[in-house]
This record gives C-alpha cells, sequence and structure tokens, in this order.
C-alpha cells in the first residue's frame, strides 16, 4: 500500500500519510511532555508528597477539544477521500456489493464507470477463477497462473464465491473487497505494467494461506498476442493425452491435490472423502449411481461435475479439453496404479 499503483490506491495513500503525521505529532507531544513532567515535578525527597490537585476545568476542556476536532478532520478527510474513489464519486454512485440478481444494481454498477476490460472472478477453496467474455476464456490462479489484464486501461472485476466467504486484497490496487456467497462484489483499477500480488484477506479454510491473487499488467500489444494465443490453445484441437503432464496436474499444479491425496506424491489434500489413489478399482466415480468408472465417463466428470452429480463437493475446475485429455492418461487414474 506504500507503492501505490491505482488511482484508488493512491488516494488511500494521501489519506493514510496525513493520518501517520498526526500520529506522529501527537506520539511526540505527549511523549514530550511526559518526560518534560517527569523530570521537573520529581519529588526533591523521599518525604516528599506530590501536590493534591483535583480538577482541572481548562486542563479538560482542552484536552477533549484538540483529540475530537483531530478525529473529526479525519472523519471528514475520510468522507472527501471515499467520495473520490473510482465509481463512487459518480453522479449516481453505486454499491460495490449486491444480491445475484438484482438487475437493477447490477446497471448501476455498469453504466458507473465504462471499461475496457470487465472479468468475471470466482472466489473458490483455495484459488481464484477467471471468465473472460463469457466464457471465450477460463484461468484461474491454481496452476498457477496470475490474473491477466491489459496495462493502463480501465478494468473491472465482477466477483462472487462458490463456497464461503472470500476477501480479494491486492494492496497496491486500494479496497479490499469482501467475495461472499450469493452476492456480487466489484473491484475497479487501471494500473501500470508490472507484477502484482496479493491475499484472500478472509480465514476461508485449511489452505487459505495459499490462496493468493496474482496478476500481472501487460502492455496492450502482449496482452492481445497472450488472449489471442490462449483462446487458440483452448479451442484448438486436442492431442494424445500427455501422462506427464496429467500428473503434473493432479500432484502439482492443478486442483486436484488441494482436496485429494495420492500416496507417494505431493498431492495430500484431506478434504475429499476418498483418495485417488486406487482411483481405477472404483465401480464408479463419485459414487454416483449408474456412472460407471470409464475413460469416458471420466472425461465428462472432469468436464463438469456438477452435471453428473448435483451438488458434489467438488467444483467445476474449468479444465481445457487437453488438461482433461491429460489427466486421463495418468496409469494412476485409470489402470496401472
Amino acid at each position: 500500500m506504500l507503492e501505490p499503483a491505482s488511482h484508488d490506491a493512491r488516494l488511500i495513500k494521501d489519506l493514510y500519510d496525513v493520518i501517520f503525521y498526526l500520529a506522529v505529532g501527537v506520539f511526540v507531544l505527549v511523549e514530550g511532555l511526559l518526560i518534560y513532567s517527569a523530570a521537573k515535578f520529581r519529588r526533591q525527597s523521599a518525604s516528599e508528597m506530590p501536590i493534591q490537585i483535583h480538577g482541572n476545568t481548562n486542563a479538560e476542556i482542552i484536552w477533549t477539544i484538540i483529540p475530537a476536532a483531530i478525529v473529526a478532520v479525519i472523519f471528514f478527510m475520510t468522507l472527501n477521500t471515499m467520495s473520490r474513489m473510482t465509481a463512487v464519486g459518480t453522479v449516481s454512485p453505486i454499491a460495490h456489493t449486491h444480491a445475484i440478481g438484482d438487475l437493477v444494481a447490477e446497471k448501476r454498477v455498469k453504466e458507473a464507470m465504462p471499461v475496457d476490460l470487465a472479468i468475471e472472478v470466482t472466489g473458490r477453496q483455495w484459488f481464484w477463477i477467471f471468465n473472460y467474455n463469457n466464457g471465450e476464456l477460463i484461468a484461474d490462479t491454481n496452476h498457477p497462473e496470475p490474473l491477466i489484464i491489459p496495462a493502463n486501461k480501465n478494468v473491472r472485476l465482477d466477483m462472487s464465491s462458490g463456497d464461503v466467504i472470500h476477501a480479494w486484497y491486492v494492496p497496491r490496487f486500494g479496497p479490499m473487497r469482501y467475495v461472499n456467497p450469493g452476492e456480487r462484489s466489484y473491484v475497479f483499477f487501471n494500473v501500470p505494467p508490472g507484477d502484482y500480488i496479493g491475499q484472500c484477506n478472509v480465514y476461508c479454510g485449511l489452505r487459505h494461506a495459499y490462496m493468493l491473487s496474482r496478476i500481472k499488467a501487460l502492455p496492450e500489444e502482449e496482452y492481445k498476442q497472450w488472449y489471442a494465443e490462449q483462446t487458440g490453445a483452448a479451442n484448438g484441437p486436442v492431442q494424445a493425452g500427455d501422462p506427464e503432464r496429467g500428473k503434473k496436474i493432479l500432484t502439482d499444479t492443478g486442483p486436484c491435490k488441494a482436496c485429494h491425496m495420492i500416496e507417494g506424491t505431493t498431492a495430500q489434500g484431506k478434504v475429499a472423502p476418498r483418495a485417488l489413489t486406487h482411483f481405477q478399482t472404483y465401480p464408479t466415480i463419485a459414487q454416483a449411481e449408474g456412472f460407471a468408472n470409464t475413460p469416458e465417463n471420466l472425461a465428462k466428470w472432469l468436464k463438469d461435475p456438477q452435471s453428473i452429480k448435483k451438488g458434489t463437493a467438488m467444483p467445476n475446475n474449468n479444465l481445457k479439453p487437453q488438461e482433461i485429455a491429460d489427466i486421463e492418461g495418468v496409469d494412476l487414474v485409470l489402470g496401472a496404479g
């Protein structure tokens, strides 16, 4: 927060500086008076008794008015800062959080400030999923991949939670925003090229500390090139599965290890009730009745678990077709164990 990158972060930093120097001034004044009083009014002998003073109206008025005045100044400066922050200081101030389905509030948000890019963000235990252009490209921080954005462009994150309460907080971007189930939260920013990092700011479960917010802002042309490459790879032909890539997804970079346990690997998640170590021996997938453990069904399951077993704890991890093919090729999953 001491190196602000966005408009909002700079406003917060300016307010922080004022409060910091006020606090330093109060500290120096109070500590100075304490030292002065201790030196000037110390007793001269062990038998000396200090003069007893009961009540001093002028002193009490002074030390009540001055702190109250300081707090009032900070209060009004804070209101001024909030009114100048992105989208809040528009003609029609917006609520940065509203219930999903509140179309009136959603319309006000979209009209409050024009943006060059809006990204739908979903918080999961324990990573962020980024949805560009209604599913044209989906990425997440669990592979790990940062949120890629164009630099020096107005960006809005439309955030919701798929499980518990999370909080999006990148100090150099400005304010923290809660991300609640059943609600939509928004963050606006415009930042120069660079790498930024934040942290989920609400304890959200066992691996909360690993739920980072990585952001990479690219110059416009580099961003366009990256986006074209990513959408081309996501929509391109699927090659034969690569077991080595599949194993890496399961045990190193993918979302699987957060929940599943595979003996002899780094995947030691304790959330899922069934380990993957002997997955090939299971007659069904996720104990879904009539859903036999076959390569075809596994591909359907990995693509969208909720469509197979409504309410299952396994989220849709938005795996790309090639990633699903790679996982299918891993012996651990399909047969050799």
